[in-house]
């Protein structure tokens, strides 16, 4: 009898031991990957790389250094939370997404410098709405850095903005190139009504886009300070409502499009009087999700671009570079900031590269990172069901566009 209980005793003691050890893959999970310095194109070694689970907020969950060829790796316990790979070199960081059941996060980086050449500003555009106590702003700003060799614009007031008098912030984002946006709130720099934001301006093309409100009464003086030289201001107002340039300004009118009248002023130097009187309320349009309201539009933004100076430009031949931002200027959608980039609309849109499928991957992203907001309760339920419906809409029309 006794020899019976030990051998069952055996048998159980090996039986868990080999459930934990089947149990364990489960549980435990690695993340690898290397590291890059696209300035020295060499390995980036000593660079701390950071693990951060989004769930009830970015936990650090693991952390390493990279090695003499810059590679890492990371152990963890799994879960079926998103995670993000942050990488701190010199005094930027990097961020890469890594989904549940990745594996390998590869993650470029440049040496950093508080003063970069080849920066310079090709966008700042701003879309206005108003009912009548209230004007909201929603303006974008698009900076590029060509540096060579490849450095990333990072310091106190690497991008410096002043926004109007009365302005209150209801929102902040930031984009790298091809990365999502985040939350980047901006720090007064102790000039009235100037702000920066403490975010690096990688090699590429980096987005920034700030919403604010302010009094309203009916009409309004607008006199935006241009900080830098820019390619390309714009401004678009709903149809219901009136835009006139203020005198001297360099605001001409672009046409109609979809329910928006734009107005663009082109290669101004910083300083340029861009300002502007609007009077009237009105909102900016919204899909309605139906596919019907798109053909709508549609055969409205034909008709506007047929037109002399209508609409913004022609899809097929013009050079126009505000016509990849149509739907930002046009559409209801705040968080389409890195999505417009690549959703361009003609044929001679660029390389594959900027087809449906690269689009698709940008949406996932934004997806993701709203999804991101939402379990960190840094967006309203109300805002977060506007913004699903806005981007699912956005992923029917790249799927249609896809298979056509």
């Amino acid at each position: 009898m006794k020899s019976y209980k030990l051998k069952t005793h055996t048998i159980i003691r090996q039986t868990l031991v080999s459930l934990l050890l089947l149990a364990a893959p489960l549980f435990a999970a690695d993340i690898h990957g290397t590291i890059t310095n696209k300035t020295t194109n060499k390995p980036s070694a000593g660079d701390d790389v950071i693990l951060l689970e989004l769930k009830q907020g970015m936990q650090e969950i693991a952390r390493a250094k990279t090695d003499a060829k810059g590679n890492y790796s990371l152990h963890f316990n799994d879960s079926p939370d998103p995670h993000l790979v942050r990488v701190v070199h010199e005094t930027a960081t990097y961020h890469k997404p890594a989904p549940p059941g990745t594996t390998q996060v590869d993650v470029d980086v440049y040496d950093a410098a508080e003063k970069v050449s080849n920066v310079s500003q090709s966008i700042d555009v701003m879309r206005v709405e108003a009912d009548n106590s209230t004007m909201r702003v929603v303006e974008m700003f698009s900076m590029n850095n060509a540096s060579q060799p490849p450095r990333t614009l990072m310091g106190p007031k690497s991008f410096e903005i002043a926004l109007p008098d009365g302005a209150k912030v209801t929102q902040a984002l930031a984009a790298g190139p091809g990365g999502m946006p985040v939350n980047s709130p901006p720090v007064p720099t102790g000039e009235k009504n100037h702000y920066t934001f403490l975010f690096p301006i990688r090699p590429g093309e980096t987005r920034f886009q700030i919403a604010y409100t302010m009094p309203y009464s009916g009409q309004a003086k607008v006199a935006p300070v241009v900080l830098r030289a820019t390619d390309n201001f714009a401004v678009s107002v709903p149809k219901s409502m009136q835009l006139s340039p203020a005198s001297g300004s360099k605001l001409e009118a672009k046409g109609e499009d979809a329910g928006m009248q734009v107005f663009v002023a082109q290669n101004i130097p910083a300083a340029a009087n861009v300002g502007f009187t609007v009077s009237g309320t009105g909102s900016v349009p919204l899909d309605n999700g139906n596919g019907q309201g798109d053909a709508a539009q549609q055969q409205g933004s034909a008709e506007s671009q047929a037109k002399p100076g209508g609409g913004l430009g022609e899809p097929t031949n013009s050079p126009d570079p505000l016509y990849k931002y149509r739907w930002w200027l046009i559409g209801g959608v705040a968080l389409v900031l890195v999505v417009g980039a690549a959703f361009t609309m003609g044929p001679n849109s660029g390389s594959a590269k900027s087809g449906p499928a690269n689009v698709q991957e940008l949406l996932k992203d934004e997806l993701f990172q709203l999804e991101t907001e939402r379990i960190e309760e840094k967006i309203s339920p109300e805002e977060y069901t506007k913004a699903k419906a806005a981007l699912d809409v956005l992923m029917a029309r790249v799927a249609a566009r896809k298979n056509a």
